[in-house]
């Protein structure tokens, strides 16, 4: 029998050496880069571009030319981006597009739902077949683009729809 260390495979067994100590650590790939999703959506709201998202885990940003803008949110990013779709004032002072919060995405979604139904927002729900849908989707339309949601249905928020005449 062949002696050889442990952590080096023999001539015989490969043709390249496997040496464990020298082994290099695994690298990931970066975060996304939402400062340039940020300049690109700015540059859209000075073309005046009617916007369309679809609010997820991110916002996916389209409009005529553009098809599926990741952007990623936060406090200030939201409030930015409504301001746009209700008056079409572009400028972003104070959002920091970098700084984004670790949260549950669903109860962020369904509280700013909450937020624009009770201001009164053009809000209205897509039909959809109540027996097979575990989501309800939900439009809300602006001067300057339109917001789509997809929150899950729980009775409480069911109900909330209900006496809101949604």
């Amino acid at each position: 029998m062949l002696s050889r260390q442990p952590n080096q495979l023999t001539q015989r067994e490969s043709n390249l050496p496997l040496n464990f100590n020298d082994m290099q650590a695994i690298t990931f790939p970066s975060t996304y880069n939402n400062e340039a999703a940020h300049r690109q959506l700015k540059l859209m709201m000075r073309q005046g571009k009617q916007l369309s998202i679809r609010v997820e885990d991110e916002a996916w940003i389209s409009s005529q030319g553009v098809t599926g803008l990741r952007y990623q949110l936060n406090e200030s990013s939201w409030q930015w981006i409504l301001n746009y779709l209700q008056t079409g004032e572009y400028e972003d002072f104070g959002v920091f597009p970098s700084e984004i919060p670790m949260f549950t995405f669903e109860d962020f979604q369904e509280s700013k739902l909450r937020e624009l139904v009770d201001s009164k927002c053009n809000i209205a729900c897509i039909p959809f077949l109540r027996e097979t849908q575990a989501f309800v989707k939900l439009r809300g339309l602006f001067r300057f683009g339109k917001l789509y949601f997809s929150i899950r249905k729980t009775d409480a928020f069911m109900d909330y729809l209900n006496e809101n005449g949604l």
